[in-house]
């Protein structure tokens, strides 16, 4: 009877055994979602916390003055005009409103300013260390020889702000733009189109914070440095609410109201006054300044009668001009961040660790 012969078996294979594929979701530990919120979640919780307690605030006045508003009838009233056909230094009821509504201006505007920080904090204090940390400290080069790329790991780290910023910008943009409607002609020195309250209400603000956020973003990634690229990022987020505000105006053909030089031309309740000055024979404009600084307004109106200065006009954006606005320095304001976020999946793609 033949018998076969046992085989030895053979040496152990020396290959290594093939890597595992990530089939959980993004957000399981395995996910590159999941690092980044441990990393991030102090931050955002943080910020969360204080973003409610704003809002909280928001609601607050604008509950108070609206009960103000409702009470006293104050609505769509000037400070320097007729209240409902009542003048109102004759009118104790009306002046007792404006003098509690003049506490509402005084915290309307203060906490516009606190607003307009907000874009420049996310930007510096957010987007800047976002990537810049992670070169300082390794973690990129780290993250990098391990499964995941290092575009999926750019976008996982920018998701989680991305969202958080949206949502939290436009929670507070609403609530201001809540507040301050009712009162956008009564305050002769808060006009709808400047810088405050513009900026920090509807898209505009939403816009501009991520903006901030991908300016921080692309200096971290560019520059490496926590520091240098948080300081950037203020200094050119400072620019651009700047270069905004020279280029609303230019946004929407604007308006044109005349009259005599005796009555003073006046844009409609509601205008945005961008710019006035005096009108010759022939039509011509004239600069508003020609006159001024006379001594007084009969050395003004004989200097104008030597001109031949009949007419002075005044040049505005009317009410209905806000939204589209807004949307159209949104729309400038989000084609930028799109590019940003493109250049830095382009410079992360390309450069070494």
């Amino acid at each position: 009877m033949k018998t076969g012969t046992a085989q030895r078996p053979g040496p152990p294979r020396t290959g290594s055994p093939p890597r595992p594929r990530h089939t959980g979701s993004p957000l399981s530990p395995r996910g590159p979602l999941w690092p980044a919120w441990r990393r991030q979640r102090t931050v955002l919780a943080t910020s969360g916390v204080l973003i409610l307690a704003l809002a909280g605030y928001l609601v607050y006045q604008r509950t108070g003055m609206a009960a103000l508003i409702h009470d006293r009838d104050v609505a769509d009233c000037r400070l320097w005009r007729d209240c409902n056909g009542a003048p109102l230094e004759s009118s104790d009821r009306l002046s007792e409103a404006f003098v509690r509504l003049e506490t509402y201006r005084v915290a309307l505007l203060d906490t516009a300013r606190l607003m307009l920080a907000i874009p420049a904090v996310i930007g510096a204090f957010v987007g800047a260390p976002l990537i810049a940390r992670e070169f300082e400290s390794g973690t990129a080069a780290l993250v990098w020889t391990q499964s995941v790329g290092r575009v999926r790991w750019l976008i996982a780290t920018l998701a989680l702000p991305v969202v958080a910023t949206l949502a939290a910008t436009t929670l507070l943009a609403g609530l201001f733009t809540w507040w301050w409607w009712p009162v956008r002609g009564t305050f002769p020195d808060v006009h709808w189109g400047d810088t405050l309250p513009f900026d920090v209400m509807g898209p505009a603000f939403v816009a501009l914070s991520l903006l901030s956020l991908l300016l921080g973003t692309a200096f971290g990634l560019v520059l490496r440095r926590t520091l240098p690229a948080m300081a950037c990022t203020l200094a050119v987020t400072a620019g651009v609410v700047y270069g905004l505000q020279q280029l609303r105006p230019h946004l929407l053909p604007r308006l044109t109201v005349t009259a005599g030089v005796h009555v003073h031309a006046e844009a409609p309740f509601g205008g945005w006054y961008v710019g006035s000055g005096y009108l010759d024979g022939t039509g011509a404009r004239v600069d508003g300044s020609v006159c001024k600084g006379l001594g007084g307004w009969p050395a003004i109106f004989r200097c104008l009668d030597r001109r031949h200065l009949a007419e002075e006009y005044e040049d505005y954006h009317p009410i209905g001009h806000f939204w589209p606005m807004q949307w159209m320095q949104a729309g400038i304001c989000l084609a930028v961040a799109v590019a940003l976020a493109a250049f830095c999946v382009w410079w992360i793609g390309r450069r070494g660790a």
